[in-house]
C-alpha cells in the first residue's frame, strides 16, 4: 500500500494493529505521532499556502489584512509567480502613486501593503509559517502525507503505549527515532548544498 495520503496511512495502521476495536482510536495515534515528529523534526512541516483575491474595497484601501500574522510570511507572488520583494513601510510609500505590476510588499500590523497598488481581483499567492498547521498539503482534493514513515512508525509506538506493550513501544519508536534522523539528514544535506544570497553577492552566480 502506497504511504501517501491520510487514509492509506490510516488503514495501514489498521492493519499493522489487527485490532477492529482500536479503529476509532488510530486518528488519536496519529496527531500524537504527528505533533511528536513537528517536536523532533529540523524543519518542521508547517508552511502553508493561500491565495489572496484582492477585493474591491481592499483595492481601494490599498491593503488587505492576514490572520496569521505578518511576521509570519515567507513569500509573496503575484499570479504569474513573479515573487514581491519585501520592502520597509517607508519604502513602500515611494510606490503607492506608481501604475504598473506589483513588485513590493511591506507588512504593519497584520495588514500587507502591496506597491505599485493591486487592482480589484489581482491574485497573490502567499506563502507562510504557521505553528499550528496540519502535518498533511492539500493537493488536488486529496490530502498528502510528506512524512509517511515517521507517522506510521509513531503511530504504532503509540498504539502500542495504549495497549501498554513495552517490548514493541521500544521497537518502533526505534523506527520512528531512524525516520526522523533521516528526513533531518536529508534536510541538511539540502542546506549545505544549497547558493547562499551572499554567496552569489561576493563570487557571482553559477557559470553560463
Amino acid at each position: 500500500m502506497a504511504l501517501v495520503t491520510y487514509d492509506n496511512i490510516a488503514a495501514s495502521i489498521a492493519d499493522w494493529l489487527n485490532r477492529s476495536d482500536l479503529t476509532g482510536q488510530i486518528p488519536d495515534f496519529i496527531t500524537l505521532a504527528s505533533n511528536e515528529a513537528q517536536r523532533k523534526l529540523d524543519v518542521p512541516i508547517t508552511k502553508q499556502i493561500i491565495n489572496q483575491t484582492v477585493t474591491s474595497s481592499q483595492a481601494t484601501a490599498k491593503k488587505f489584512y492576514v490572520p496569521f500574522g505578518s511576521n509570519a510570511i515567507i513569500s509573496i507572488t503575484d499570479s504569474k509567480g513573479r515573487s514581491l520583494n519585501p520592502v520597509s513601510f517607508k519604502e513602500y510609500q515611494v510606490y503607492t502613486q506608481e501604475a504598473g505590476d506589483a513588485c513590493v510588499y511591506a507588512s504593519a500590523g497584520g495588514e500587507i501593503y502591496i506597491g505599485p497598488p493591486p487592482a480589484e481581483n489581482d491574485v497573490f499567492t502567499i506563502q507562510y509559517f504557521d505553528g499550528d498547521a496540519p502535518w498533511v498539503f492539500f493537493y488536488q482534493g486529496q490530502e498528502i502525507c510528506p512524512i509517511p514513515e515517521p507517522i506510521l512508525m509513531g503511530s504504532l509506538m503509540y498504539a502500542y503505549m495504549y495497549l501498554k506493550d513495552d517490548n514493541r513501544v521500544s521497537l518502533y519508536k526505534g523506527k520512528f527515532d531512524e525516520a526522523i534522523e533521516s528526513y533531518n539528514r536529508t534536510n541538511k544535506t539540502l542546506a549545505m548544498g544549497r547558493i547562499k544570497d551572499e554567496s552569489i553577492a561576493v563570487n557571482g552566480g553559477p557559470l553560463a
